[in-house]
């Protein structure tokens, strides 16, 4: 089945499928108009270069849309094409070829040139040779991790000799340059109507991006030159040798947690330096501190700590110190980090460093790659995401199975932060993904047939996990898509899961059900009775249905461990008693009291459950504040938990001044652009942690610097201006919406003409949804005046001969042009077959035109009202809850038909509000083609 192209293509290459010749086609339909008569109409291909599929392409013209190029449509609809970038910077590798081999042979150049592919496409770079000078240009458009960049380098010295380096986006390599040489060169393009125009920006130290037209720069025996450039020679700003230089020293800050790494595979690890310690082993790597350049240097392990390989990047863990030695030595070293942990980065923290980038389509699976070589004794592969020091891959996992194999023999749940107390603190800061795998990890090595255990962790408030789901589905276990039944099958498998641990044979007191996360109680029934009588009342056996038992029985056990917890709780020193938490447990032991006599009744025990579920929430959420609140206050830490309290939180306190410095450089890199949207982004990005994360003395500090950015974000917002033409506009519409029951064909008709002559006055073209309600309002009108024109044309033909006889049946009283009940249900049978494939296909939009030919001529052309009770006949046997198939019938612009609120109304849909309906409908379509996709 041929896929269906969704996507605006704005740019296409001219000769052929193996172009070099890059197009744009303008977005407006005037522009396209002098566009078509420059280029004509069939000379435009996907190009490959483009990364596109080699067919042809024509241009799609509209007043209301951005017009844009599209594929011809094959037998079954559109052609599959893989490209994947197809906006007008998608063509921005060949402009850069065209321009810069023009640019170079104005400037007495002759220059061979070339694209190149780095992993992700033929436009990831472009090389200049330059054989008269021996010169090499690269401009890489597309950024590399590192480590690659710097083999590419090294590799294209030693065979050009002088390479020039032009780099699209900024990064750590741009950073590498500027300290190398002084400066770093970029290059973007921006749109002058059917062209893309080179610039070419200079970065330097404490600078701002300075970017200038191609055509003032210099091509000289050093590189391209451009006019700020050569304002920094002048200041003494740029180094002489270029690449070669060593770079400029770089400011290590030895906090661990702020310094990643990654291991360099093309050097040897030393093992004859003075930086080698017994019990310890030596890396060689790439370090990157917080707000530094990537350095490169060594690490120093201990030799019970994984060898990190090159497949991912690492952060310390732990403290860390700069190991500093004289110069000399085999190896050379002078300098190398010391560490007694590492921890593996995720991929999405990975690739933010710049040490990292994902593999793309690679056409065989790789096998994993071994650890490097090191000083030590044999030890385990590499961590995975979520290891701690110290600990394999499948140690983390043994830990929770066991743990959770114990919570399913006291037939209860626990909690991530129970679970954290447990095996290790490092668990509460795990964020989701890695939880997720770990749960996944958890349950993999079980049989087929064994219950799965990531079931019996919940989210604080007492709920199933938001991403049960998704390890659910990476575990391959069939799970119902709803939310309702997935508790319900949740459930199930608890159950299960509490009949292997603990069979109800056991007595219950061998497995007590109790608060996770604490040990075992060991005290007598009597004692936890004490809270309350009704905490040790049986189960009874009952009359009421059995569907109901069993939910019943759960919740009664639950309250009856909350009410444990509320005794545990008690029997800690408090400042003061929670009001509430008391008059919760009045509520909960009442509650207990009532279940033996709800058991007997089906309603009752209906209402019994209904009444529960609220307060064992309300109970856990209360009990869960007092836990916290005694742990905070009542003794005060020895010295040492004290000192392990103080180094948690300075370790979070840098952390987020880091994440905050970081953010904090985005947004004085906007300010000096003058981008606003950027700024606005990072002030919402830094807010929370400003708010919540920053240590005081931080807060304050910072305090001036967000209350600066506030104003300047205020300062630059644009003055709103409303077209007093655009403004009337709406106020009709909203007139028409007010009065629309009322209101006759004539008011309607003058109001349109007014909105017609108030639209030519006005200075831009009418907004989107403005624009839809103007056609929605002309459609009504044209379904009125035909409906009109038909009564008073009936009703001259047709004379009263006897205003006392019976009303005739309502098919005899249709008139003649009108199809009849019988051939509109046989139509909407072949219609509604018609749209179902069309769905299973893509969902393509249909007109009535379209729809007439699918059906091979059975359709004839419809008055308006037949038309929508053909529709509405269609979609009389749609599922409520499912979207209308006749939501694929559309006007001949592909736009909202003014039929589908009609169709909506009669089959008793919910009413969407005006300024909604077009964005509802659009959503229907999607949800219509996702749901009939596998059909």
């Amino acid at each position: 089945m041929a896929l269906i192209d969704t996507r605006l293509i704005q740019t296409a290459v001219i000769g052929g499928r193996e172009s070099d010749q890059p197009v744009i086609l303008p977005e407006q339909p005037h522009n396209l108009d002098e566009f078509r008569r420059q280029f004509g109409t069939n000379r435009f291909w996907c190009g490959t270069l483009l990364g596109g599929c080699g067919q042809k392409l024509m241009t799609k013209r509209y007043e209301t849309k951005v017009c844009h190029f599209s594929h011809f449509p094959g037998r079954e609809g559109s052609r599959a094409c893989d490209r994947i970038a197809t906006g007008v910077d998608s063509a921005d590798h060949l402009f850069i070829k065209l321009h810069v081999k023009e640019w170079l042979a104005g400037q007495g150049h002759a220059a061979q040139a070339e694209l190149r592919s780095l992993g992700s496409g033929p436009g990831d770079a472009v090389d200049f040779w330059l054989r008269a000078t021996e010169q090499h240009l690269r401009f890489e458009l597309r950024p590399e991790d590192y480590r690659s960049w710097r083999r590419a380098a090294d590799s294209l010295g030693v065979k050009e000799g002088h390479v020039e380096w032009v780099f699209g986006p900024d990064g750590p390599i741009t950073r590498d340059m500027v300290a190398r040489q002084g400066y770093a060169l970029r290059v973007r393009c921006e749109t002058v109507g059917t062209d893309r125009r080179v610039l070419i920006g200079t970065v330097a130290d404490n600078h701002i991006v300075v970017w200038a037209s191609l055509e003032s720069c210099r091509m000289t025996k050093d590189g391209i030159v451009t006019p700020e450039l050569e304002a920094l020679r002048a200041a003494g700003g740029v180094r002489a040798g270029g690449m070669r230089n060593d770079p400029l020293p770089g400011s290590l800050p030895l906090r661990g947690d702020e310094v990643v790494f990654a291991v360099d595979s093309g050097s040897e690890n030393p093992t004859q330096s003075a930086l080698v310690a017994e019990g310890r082993y030596l890396v060689s790597g790439f370090i990157k501190p917080a707000g530094s350049r990537i350095i490169r240097a060594s690490v120093s392990l201990p030799n019970d700590v994984p060898a990190p390989t090159d497949q991912y990047v690492y952060r310390l863990s732990g403290p860390a110190r700069l190991l500093i030695t004289d110069a000399g030595g085999v190896d050379g070293s002078h300098y190398a980090i010391r560490a007694d942990s590492i921890v593996r980065l995720n991929g999405l923290d990975a690739e933010r460093t710049g040490l990292w980038r994902p593999a793309v389509s690679l056409p065989e699976q790789i096998s994993a790659p071994s650890g490097t070589r090191r000083v030590g004794p044999a030890r385990p592969e590499a961590s995975t995401a979520h290891d701690v020091p110290g600990d394999g891959p499948s140690t983390v996992a043994d830990q929770v199975r066991q743990e959770l194999e114990r919570v399913a023999a006291q037939r209860a749940t626990t909690t991530w932060h129970d679970l954290a107390r447990r095996v290790g603190r490092y668990l509460n800061q795990l964020p989701d993904p890695a939880r997720r795998d770990l749960l996944v990890e958890v349950d993999k090595p079980g049989r087929p047939d064994a219950p799965l255990l990531c079931v019996l962790v919940h989210a604080p408030s007492g709920r199933d996990l938001p991403y049960l789901g998704a390890v659910l589905q990476k575990l391959g276990a069939r799970a119902p898509g709803s939310g309702a039944g997935l508790r319900s099958w949740s459930g199930d498998m608890r159950e299960r899961a509490y009949e292997k641990y603990c069979p109800r044979g056991v007595s219950q007191s061998s497995s007590p059900r109790q608060t996770v996360g604490e040990a075992p109680d060991a005290r007598p029934d009597s004692e936890v009775s004490g809270v309350s009588g009704a905490a040790s009342v049986s189960e009874p056996e009952s009359e009421a249905s059995s569907s109901y038992k069993r939910p019943a029985a759960l919740l009664a056990e639950r309250l009856r461990m909350r009410l444990r917890d509320a005794a545990d709780v008690s029997r800690k020193p408090a400042e003061s008693p929670d009001a509430d938490l008391e008059l919760v447990v009045q509520q909960a032991e009442s509650h207990l009291e009532a279940y033996k006599s709800a058991c007997l009744s089906t309603g009752d025990l209906r209402a019994w459950l209904s009444t529960g579920d609220s307060i064992v929430v309300n109970f856990e959420r209360l009990i869960s504040r007092a836990f916290a609140a005694s742990q905070e206050a009542p003794n005060p830490p020895t010295p040492s938990g004290a000192a392990t309290a103080a180094t948690e939180q300075e370790a979070a306190d840098a952390e987020a001044l880091a994440q905050f410095q970081t953010i904090l450089d985005v947004i004085r890199a906007a300010q000096a652009d003058g981008n606003v949207a950027a700024v606005e982004a990072g002030r919402r990005m830094a807010g929370p942690l400003y708010a919540r994360k920053l240590a005081s003395a931080d807060h304050e500090r910072y305090t001036p610097f967000m209350r600066e950015v506030k104003e300047w974000c205020l300062s630059h917002q644009p003055t709103s201006h409303v077209d007093p033409c655009l403004r009337r506009i709406r106020e009709l519409l909203a007139e028409l919406g007010h009065d629309r029951k009322s209101l006759s064909v004539d008011s309607l008709r003058g109001a349109l003409h007014e909105i017609g002559q108030l639209r030519r006055r006005l200075s831009a073209a009418l907004p989107a949804a403005d624009e839809a309600a103007v056609k929605r309002w002309r459609g009504r009108l044209h379904h009125r005046e035909l409906t009109e024109r038909h009564r008073s044309g009936q009703t001259a033909d047709t004379p009263v001969t006897n205003t006392n006889r019976k009303t005739e049946s309502r098919a005899d009283a249709r008139p003649s042009d009108r199809l009849t009940i019988e051939t509109i249900e046989k139509l909407a049978g072949e219609a509604r077959q018609v749209l179902a494939d069309q769905s299973r296909a893509g969902g393509m939009l249909l007109a009535w035109r379209d729809l007439r030919h699918r059906m091979g001529g059975a359709l004839p052309h419809l008055h308006p009202d037949d038309q929508g009770e053909l529709l509405v006949a269609v979609d009389r046997e749609t599922p409520a809850g499912e979207p209308l198939l006749s939501t694929l019938i559309a006007s001949s612009d592909a736009s909202l038909h003014w039929l589908y609120r009609h169709v909506r109304f009669s089959l008793g849909r919910e009413r969407i509000p005006d300024e909604d309906l077009e964005a509802h409908w659009a959503m229907e379509v999607l949800r219509l083609r996702q749901l009939w996709r596998h059909r």
